[in-house]
């Protein structure tokens, strides 16, 4: 089922202006990102944990164009709060309004990791998704070997689904990891972020 998400753009964007002032902050993504991303979206660092690592021209290319063309997503570019450049991605994707759920996916380059910046960029994404989208529930499946994510996500106030754990493939092909169902609901991103 396809989603009508052309008519949430308008307050999309005022809602991603607010957020300027931040250390990092998301923006709709625009055509002009996409080279930005493409010159920093290869770093190995980003993806030492991914399943598929797309650490090649060839195989970044490949996913950028799938991630393009998925019609259930809005994409953001990440931006550095003093610089304004990109310094990554993010995205609700699957997004199901009559389910009211979407997944959240991010990568962030290597020197702006471990620095905190994802908690405002969960935070900004978060608000999209039940603000604007009054989504019920946003999550992520996270590779049981990606701690520092996994920490970030629980310390933001996610939490794991057990019972939705699943073993994914790799690219090694045979090799099938572990990974976590962590989400989130409306009511407790609410309830977290009250004044």
């Amino acid at each position: 089922m396809a989603n009508n998400l052309e008519k949430y753009t308008s307050a999309t964007q005022t809602l991603c202006a607010s957020f300027t002032l931040e250390n990092a902050y998301i923006s709709p993504l625009i055509t002009a990102d996409i080279a930005a991303l493409k010159a920093i979206g290869m770093h190995p660092d980003i993806w030492r944990f991914a399943r598929f690592p797309k650490e090649t021209t060839d195989a970044f290319d490949c996913y950028l164009k799938r991630v393009l063309s998925e019609p259930n997503s809005l994409l953001f570019t990440i931006r550095c709060g003093s610089t304004h450049k990109a310094i990554g991605f993010t995205r609700l994707k699957n997004i199901n309004l009559a389910e009211k759920r979407a997944e959240i996916g991010t990568w962030l380059t290597g020197e702006y990791q471990g620095k905190k910046l994802n908690r405002y960029i969960k935070q900004q994404v978060l608000k999209v998704g039940f603000n604007i989208l009054q989504l019920d529930e946003i999550y992520c499946y996270v590779t049981e070997n990606n701690q520092p994510s996994i920490k970030s996500l629980l310390a933001f106030g996610f939490q794991i689904d057990a019972n939705k754990q699943r073993l994914s493939p790799t690219q090694k092909g045979l090799l099938e990891i572990p990974q976590h169902y962590i989400f989130i609901t409306a009511a407790q991103f609410n309830s977290l972020n009250k004044p």
